[in-house]
């Protein structure tokens, strides 16, 4: 078996490679003899199974909840282990979640640790949820660190379920108002024109500047449009392939007007909750600070990540890395100051993630409230243009036609 490994070096780095054994046991033996501090090792999934998951549409999102919620409530009532995850298997509606679940039952079954079966789903378990569980097992509250795991789980899918739900309605607006001016400016206007040229009359200049455009956009939206498809291609594949590309992309994230400070807030949140839960779940400091940067999908915070870890390593204190970064606020710098000093830091962090969590829903609020008027405004301006262009050649026709 193929197995992808991370670990810290003797200089502090951070080294990533690939290894192949017969057992998980014999390749954290071969990493060990190296001198390396293994942090993650997870068996590379084959080929034919990443196509299969990948048409599993939403059980990403769901299972893991629904798995860490039932699991929570079953093994708090006393419930063994594999009979909880027998009893959830037999409960799954989808073929293809009552598989993965039922695996997991027989992985535990016949020995495995609940940690390590679920390392065989790294596309629907991540570091995160197998970190957690691997925390309670070592401490024997697993229950409770379901009940962290859902909660957080949970969270992260209220707080996209309520920016996707704020967004829907201007989208809606958009589509169908651009779809309306499409079919204004392609079939209704081209009608209108042919009737101003068989009069041979002279036209206004909002008249003129009307016909321009719908003459240009009925020669060149089709190129247009198929120059925006390539030109998103060709940047989406060079983003995918190219390290400085994602780092130009994901410095725009963080510094683009308007969206900026709500994509801030965003990452600032998942960071203080997920080292929340880790934290309360009993992961040790830096090995957290690993799995939190391994879950940030923008490079720039990863990295930034990846420093403070180094620097928790030497002895810094986590607030005094998290300054020397520059990337998080003095807010959320000065309340991981007052955990550590307090003993309190779970708790300082879990209330930096709520104070971001209502600061990006009201900024979500206010963004929403701002762009449907300006929707509307720009519509309409659009609109009535369209409409006083084609009605001022018919109003100077009235008029030639009553002094006659």
């Amino acid at each position: 078996m193929n197995f992808k490994y991370q670990a810290l070096n003797a200089a502090g780095k951070v080294e990533t490679g690939t290894i192949e054994s017969d057992a998980e046991t014999a390749a954290r033996q071969v990493i060990k003899s190296r001198g390396l501090y293994l942090v993650s090792l997870r068996a590379m999934e084959r080929q034919t199974d990443r196509r299969r998951i990948l048409l599993q549409f939403g059980i990403k999102q769901k299972l893991p909840i629904q798995l860490a919620r039932q699991l929570a409530s079953l093994l708090h009532g006393g419930v063994p282990l594999f009979q909880a995850l027998s009893i959830i298997t037999n409960q799954m509606e989808g073929e293809r979640t009552k598989e993965i679940v039922g695996f997991l039952r027989d992985q535990v079954r016949g020995g495995s640790s609940l940690s390590e079966a679920l390392k065989a789903y790294p596309r629907i378990f991540d570091n995160l949820f197998v970190y957690c569980v691997q925390a309670g097992e070592r401490t024997g509250a697993l229950d409770s660190i379901f009940v962290y795991l859902a909660d957080l789980l949970e969270n992260r899918a209220a707080i996209r379920g309520r920016i996707r739900t704020a967004l829907v309605y201007p989208a809606i607006m958009s589509v169908v108002g651009t779809g309306v001016l499409l079919f204004l400016i392609g079939y209704v206007v081209p009608m209108v024109i042919k009737i101003f040229e068989r009069l041979n009359q002279k036209l206004p200049l909002a008249t003129q500047m009307l016909i321009s455009i719908t003459s240009f956009v009925n020669a060149y939206l089709i190129y247009f449009l198929a120059t925006a498809a390539l030109t998103v291609f060709l940047l989406l594949r060079w983003v995918r392939q190219s390290p400085k590309a994602r780092g130009l992309r994901d410095r725009f994230l963080l510094h683009a007007p308007l969206f900026g400070t709500l994509y801030q807030m965003t990452l600032i949140s998942r960071f203080a909750r997920i080292m929340h839960t880790l934290l309360k779940s009993g992961v040790h400091m830096l090995q957290s600070l690993m799995v939190v940067s391994w879950t940030m999908k923008n490079t720039i915070v990863a990295d930034a990540l990846r420093q403070v870890a180094e620097m928790v390593e030497r002895g810094s204190d986590l607030s005094v890395a998290l300054r020397e970064t520059a990337i998080f606020p003095g807010y959320v710098t000065d309340m991981v100051q007052v955990g550590e000093s307090s003993g309190n830091l779970e708790g300082m962090l879990e209330t930096v993630s709520n104070y971001y969590d209502t600061q990006a829903n009201q900024r979500v609020a206010a963004f929403t409230a701002m762009i449907e008027p300006l929707i509307i405004v720009v519509l309409g301006a659009v609109i009535a243009f369209i409409l006083v262009s084609i009605l001022l050649p018919l109003f100077d026709m009235n008029k030639v036609l009553t002094r006659g």
